[in-house]
C-alpha cells in the first residue's frame, strides 16, 4: 500500500494567516501548481496530476461553502467539475491497466490467461482512443485552469475567523458519516463511490487545518488516505467489472469471464469490509463535536509561532562548570565522560583534601635490633670423690 502522508507546504492554512487571506493564497496556488503539472510530457502522468489539484480546490471550495454565497459555490464547483470529467474519460482506461495489473498478482494461471487477454483488449481501445485530439483537448484545458483562477480571485468569503472553515468542516464531515451509515445497511457500488469523495474532502480538509497540531491531525489523515485508497480499489474495481460484462464479453469467453469476475468478487469483498472498519475509526467523534475540538486547537496554537520542542536547560553553575574544566584537563566536552546527569554530577563532586598513601615500596624500613649473645647452657655440676 502506498505511503501516506501531507500534501505539500502551500496546501494549508498559516496559523498567523487570516483565513480569507489563506483561501485566496492556496487557489491561486493549486491553479499555478495544476497549470504546470498539465505541461508534462507524459500525459497520463500530466492528467492524474492535475486532477489532483482539481480535487484540492473542490475541496478548499467545500470547506468555505457556509461563507459564500450560494450561487458563488455552485458556479465555481461546476467549472471545476467540469474540467475533472474532461480529463477522467482519459483516465479510465489507465486506471483499468493498473488495476488489472494488480488482480494478475493474486491470480492463478487461468486467471492470469484470461487477464492477459483482457489487457490486451483495453490496450487495443486505449490506443484507439488518441486520434489526434491531444492539441486541442491541452489547449482547451489550459484556457479552463486560466479561467478559474480569475473567478476564485473574485471572490468574497462572508464570514470572520474559524467561522470561515469551521461550519464547512463540519458539513462535510456530517455528510461522509451518514453515507458510512448507508453503507452499514447496503452496500452499493455508487453509494461507495461517493463516500470516497466525502473522505477524500475530509481528509484534505485536515490538510488544510493540520498546523494547528501536525501530530494530531496526521493520525487522521493517515487513517482517512487510506480508507480512500481501499474505497478507490473497490471502485476501480466495479469499472472492470463492468468492462468485462460488456466490451470485454466475446474477447474472454464464458470461462474466462467467469474467472475474471470471480477474481474481482473475492478482492472486493475483502476491502469492503476493511473500509467499514476504518470507517469506524474515522468517523467516531460527532460532527460538532470533532469541530469544536479542531476549533480549539487552532485557537490555542494560534497564540504560539512556533510549536516545538523546548531543549533542556544547561543546569550547571559557572563554579561547577569551572571545576568540570580543572577535572577535565585535556578540553573534552563534558558529555563524552559522564552519560547521564547522575553521572555528571558524581564527577564534578572533587575531594575536598587529597590523601597521600605510602605504599610498601616507599615505607621505610625499621632499624634492626643488635643480636643478643646467646647464654651458655651448663648442666648441673656434679661432685667427685677425691
Amino acid at each position: 500500500m502506498a505511503q501516506y502522508g501531507p500534501q505539500g507546504t502551500g496546501f494549508r492554512f498559516k496559523k498567523k494567516e487570516d483565513f480569507r487571506t489563506g483561501f485566496h493564497r492556496i487557489s491561486t496556488e493549486q491553479v499555478a501548481r495544476a497549470l504546470i503539472e498539465w505541461q508534462q510530457a507524459d500525459n497520463a502522468v500530466a492528467v492524474h496530476e492535475t486532477r489532483k489539484c482539481l480535487k484540492r480546490l473542490r475541496s478548499l471550495l467545500r470547506l468555505v461553502r457556509p461563507a459564500l454565497a450560494s450561487r458563488d459555490f455552485k458556479k465555481e464547483n461546476a467549472r471545476l467539475r467540469d474540467i475533472a470529467r474532461a480529463l477522467s474519460a482519459s483516465r479510465d482506461t489507465q486506471v483499468m491497466l493498473e488495476t488489472i495489473a494488480l488482480l494478475r498478482t493474486e491470480a492463478g494461471s487461468a486467471e492470469r490467461s484470461a487477464l492477459d487477454l483482457l489487457r490486451t483488449q483495453v490496450t487495443q481501445a486505449r490506443v484507439g482512443k488518441k486520434s489526434g485530439e491531444q492539441a486541442p483537448r491541452s489547449a482547451r484545458i489550459e484556457t479552463a485552469l486560466k479561467g478559474v483562477s480569475e473567478h476564485l480571485k473574485r471572490l468574497r468569503l462572508k464570514a470572520t475567523n474559524f467561522d470561515v472553515v469551521g461550519p464547512g468542516f463540519e458539513w462535510s464531515y456530517r455528510k461522509g458519516r451518514k453515507a458510512l451509515a448507508a453503507m452499514r445497511v447496503a452496500y452499493d457500488e455508487e453509494a461507495s463511490h461517493e463516500w470516497r469523495k466525502c473522505v477524500q474532502a475530509h481528509w484534505r480538509q485536515l490538510s488544510l487545518l493540520r498546523a494547528a497540531w501536525p501530530e494530531f491531525f496526521e493520525t487522521r489523515i493517515v487513517l482517512a488516505r487510506r480508507l480512500s485508497e481501499v474505497l478507490g480499489q473497490d471502485h476501480d474495481l466495479a469499472v472492470l467489472y463492468a468492462y468485462v460484462l460488456g466490451p470485454a464479453r466475446q474477447v474472454l469467453g464464458s470461462k474466462g469471464m467467469a474467472a475474471v469476475t470471480r477474481l474481482i468478487e473475492m478482492r472486493q469483498a475483502d476491502l469492503r469490509r476493511q473500509a467499514l472498519h476504518d470507517g469506524a475509526m474515522l468517523y467516531a467523534d460527532s460532527p460538532s463535536g470533532l469541530r469544536e475540538r479542531v476549533r480549539r486547537y487552532w485557537d490555542i496554537s494560534a497564540k504560539r509561532s512556533k510549536s516545538e520542542l523546548v531543549p533542556f536547560r544547561n543546569s550547571r553553575t559557572g563554579k561547577q562548570s569551572q571545576q568540570c574544566k580543572e577535572f577535565n584537563p585535556g578540553g573534552a566536552p563534558a558529555e563524552t565522560h559522564s552519560k547521564s546527569r547522575l553521572g555528571a554530577r558524581t564527577q564534578m563532586r572533587l575531594p575536598r583534601k587529597l590523601v597521600h598513601r605510602q605504599t610498601l615500596a616507599t615505607k621505610p624500613t625499621a632499624k634492626a635490633a643488635p643480636a643478643r649473645k646467646p647464654k651458655s647452657v651448663t648442666g648441673p655440676q656434679v661432685k667427685t670423690k677425691t
